[in-house]
């Protein structure tokens, strides 16, 4: 009984204040799932099984390909290739978070040398950093660190931050980082905008220059007159504020072409590419090239 109303527990403290969860046999199942994860992330790190895939990211004024987001994907010897959000609470439980963006940023300065060398015109490559990796107050110089021992320019780094993290925080080491990885000239991106409240305010103070938008406004947008009013918003805000915009999530050429319409500098999603291993890449940025030829452009809305 004891048991039972632990994971249960547990389960309620995941979901946030005031959730409520009952004990079933499916969340002792998944319990035991996440126990055996954690014993294994550790060892995957070592082996190099969990590793930075890379989905590409698009201007919509060119068509261009303008950099990728490194995005971590484990390859499982039973479960296959798993996403973040299936063994992310792992890696948080084993305390290996900070190892976990060692690795990442490691493999996407690794991926830019590599495309310069490939002789590809790619600009830049963004990695995520938790909130956790964010209140060690080495980070941002160990950031700076591996920039210059890869001998390349901080403006070819974009360090992505959640919208909650803007929104909630207080912590004096959080904002340093964030002050100096804007002083060291990395760009910061403020992910998944318009799920974390963060005011006005804190996206000015942080020195973000470009904001995300969650695929979450972005779904069917050329369809929904609500979501083509809040979008347009939220473009228009970003204008005056002098901040470059990307929508994720983009799934369809109708998506695509109305946020290109509307003013959105970049985007990305299935829409254009799934995230690839970096093997991959180098072909498809060629395939891509090939299929775009001369540069495109599609008009923007005036104002």
């Amino acid at each position: 009984m004891l048991s039972a109303a632990e994971m249960a527990l547990g389960d309620a403290r995941r979901h946030g204040a005031s959730a409520i969860r009952c004990f079933c046999p499916q969340l002792g199942q998944e319990r035991k799932r996440q126990a055996n994860l954690v014993d294994k992330v550790e060892a995957a790190l070592n082996n190099g099984k969990i590793k930075a895939w890379y989905q590409p990211q698009i201007c919509t004024d060119t068509g261009l390909i303008s950099g990728f987001e490194a995005l971590a994907r484990w390859h499982h010897p039973e479960d296959g290739v798993l996403a973040p959000g299936e063994f992310l609470g792992a890696v948080a439980e084993a305390g290996q978070m900070s190892r976990l963006g060692k690795v990442m940023l490691y493999n996407a300065l690794s991926a830019l040398k590599s495309w310069d060398r490939a002789r590809l015109d790619i600009a830049t490559v963004a990695v995520n950093f938790s909130t956790e990796e964010l209140r060690d107050p080495l980070l941002a110089d160990w950031i700076k660190w591996e920039v210059d021992r890869f001998d390349l320019r901080p403006n070819r780094l974009t360090v992505e931050i959640l919208e909650t993290v803007a929104a909630q925080s207080e912590d004096d080491i959080i904002i340093r980082n964030i002050e100096l990885l804007s002083q060291h000239g990395v760009n910061l991106d403020l992910d998944d905008f318009g799920t974390g409240q963060a005011s006005i305010a804190n996206i000015r103070r942080f020195h973000v220059n470009r904001i995300k938008m969650d695929r979450s406004f972005v779904t069917k947008l050329d369809e929904d007159p609500t979501q083509y009013a809040m979008v347009s918003a939220i473009l228009s805000l970003a204008e005056h504020l002098g901040l470059d915009t990307l929508a994720e999530g983009v799934e369809t050429a109708g998506e695509h072409s109305t946020l290109a319409q509307l003013g959105c500098g970049y985007v990305q999603g299935f829409g254009i590419a799934r995230p690839m291993p970096f093997e991959d890449t180098i072909a498809w940025v060629h395939a891509y090239n090939q299929k775009l030829g001369a540069p495109t452009c599609i008009r923007r809305q005036a104002g």
